[in-house]
């Protein structure tokens, strides 16, 4: 948590900041500190049971022997699609008019997300326990039904997640590819930044892929 805090924004504090787009949520009240420390110890109890999938599953490789392209390389983009395949109609739920009050409206409060991993899992629990335990979840279809993994993927996988929704919550402009033939990036803070200024785009929690397919993708104002 440390890492995803201070270290993945130092890493990547070259990178230009993008331009605030409404008033930053500047002072945490009793309510997101509570929820924020509610977010910390579920990741420490996901993290157990998501390594203790790890050790019992058949499908998970240990032996470092075992590494090869196939189980460690093929099975990391599969993990991010299958996440998001999951979690971006979940977040477009979330922002249902009938519920948008009850769970997901606390995290848009901040508007101007500035503070990396801690305006990330400044969210209601239940959505941060479903989130979490996407992980699980993804590891468990990716391994049983498309391809083995070895240990090394799956730990990249949730170590990535992490520094990427940090990144999705500082102004660091970072971009990683884009879909071909459009202006859809693959991974890009421009897109987690949009949902937060345009709440009803851009649910994807990693990859904009789902939202491009939902027909929810909105450019930043710079890339249109």
């Amino acid at each position: 948590l440390e890492v995803y805090k201070h270290g993945v924004p130092e890493v990547f504090s070259r990178w230009k900041h993008l331009p605030a787009r409404g008033k930053p949520l500047e002072v945490l009240e009793s309510r997101d500190r509570q929820f924020i420390a509610f977010s910390q110890i579920a990741i420490v109890v996901m993290t157990f049971h998501y390594l203790q999938y790890m050790a019992r599953s058949p499908y998970v490789l240990w032996r470092l022997e075992q590494i090869s392209v196939r189980n460690t390389l093929l099975p990391l983009p599969l993990f991010f699609i299958v996440y998001d395949a999951f979690y971006a109609p979940f977040h477009r739920a979330l922002h249902h008019r009938s519920i948008y009050a009850y769970v997901h409206k606390h995290h848009h409060r901040q508007v101007v997300p500035t503070r990396g991993n801690t305006d990330a899992i400044n969210v209601h629990p239940f959505e941060f326990l479903v989130g979490e335990y996407n992980h699980v979840l993804t590891i468990f279809l990716v391994t049983r039904y498309l391809v083995a993994a070895h240990a090394l993927a799956c730990l990249l996988f949730v170590v990535l997640g992490g520094c990427l929704a940090t990144l999705n919550h500082t102004r660091l402009d970072v971009s990683v590819l884009h879909l071909p033939c459009t202006k859809v990036p693959i991974f890009g803070v421009r897109a987690h930044d949009t949902h937060h200024a345009i709440p009803n785009s851009n649910y994807g929690q990693y990859i904009m892929l789902w939202d491009w397919l939902m027909g929810t993708f909105r450019l930043h104002p710079q890339d249109a």
